[in-house]
């Protein structure tokens, strides 16, 4: 069984006898002030931020998700974050930002992620891009090595480029992929990461193409549908419009 959202994608994979269900999200961007957070966030100086009133929103949303959307199907559950955890404005490109300091950052992160973790028995992050996330996506690589179970890659507890086989079906996992900004391009988007991927693996690697290749980064969703062999989904973001986005 396959279910999809506008704001990431849940995937319930039949076995014999249990079933195992994978969810993924992206583009959480914790610590901007348009991002996911909790309603209330203790800083380090003592002082509090108060989530607005969209942000409250996107918690309830967060919070809908885990205690009543997320499939209840008896198994093991697979989370995969896909790229863009945490927002620490790297280049500096905006104001919109609840705090500078790194420690408070990963903590509220951690916090914020907690229903999602609770609910998984294994989770995949893959790391997202560095002006959100910093050099090398360390902030994902470190939130990656605090979680007890967190996948690990060969060298770090995080992921560039996640390939993997679940029951069956093969799934070809990264953040980044290109989107036009008209909306009448956004199929496009879809189409075109399931044709690549399905010449890269057949044509180049002489491999079987994935069954499922996802990708995310431009806060809008779309899907491939069935036009090829592999389905392609962009996921939605997990935060409202930036300063940038209005640009």
């Amino acid at each position: 069984m396959l279910w999809h959202s506008s704001l990431g994608l849940s995937v319930s994979i039949n076995s014999s006898l249990l079933t195992t269900t994978i969810i993924v999200v992206s583009d959480l961007h914790i610590n901007s002030t348009v991002g996911l957070c909790k309603p209330n966030i203790q800083l380090d100086d003592g002082g509090t931020y108060k989530a607005s009133k969209t942000q409250r929103w996107l918690w309830n949303c967060w919070l809908d998700l885990w205690d009543n959307k997320a499939p209840p199907y008896p198994g093991e559950h697979i989370l995969i974050i896909n790229g863009d955890l945490g927002e620490l404005d790297a280049k500096s490109r905006s104001s919109q930002i609840i705090t500078t300091n790194h420690s408070t950052i990963q903590s509220i992160v951690l916090d914020t992620i907690e229903p999602a973790i609770n609910w998984a028995d294994k989770i995949y992050i893959i790391r997202g891009t560095a002006a959100h996330t910093g050099n090398s996506a360390w902030l994902e690589e470190a939130i990656a090595q605090d979680l007890d179970n967190a996948i690990h890659d060969d060298n770090s507890a995080s992921w560039w480029h996640l390939r993997a086989t679940c029951e069956g079906v093969r799934f070809d996992i990264a953040h980044h992929a290109s989107m036009g900004n008209l909306p009448h391009t956004s199929p496009n988007a879809a189409n075109k990461v399931a044709f690549v991927a399905q010449y890269r693996y057949a044509v180049d690697m002489r491999q079987p193409p994935p069954d499922v290749a996802i990708r995310s980064h431009n806060h809008r969703y779309a899907d491939s549908g069935s036009n090829y062999g592999t389905f392609a989904l962009l996921t939605g973001a997990w935060t409202t419009a930036t300063e940038y986005v209005y640009r």
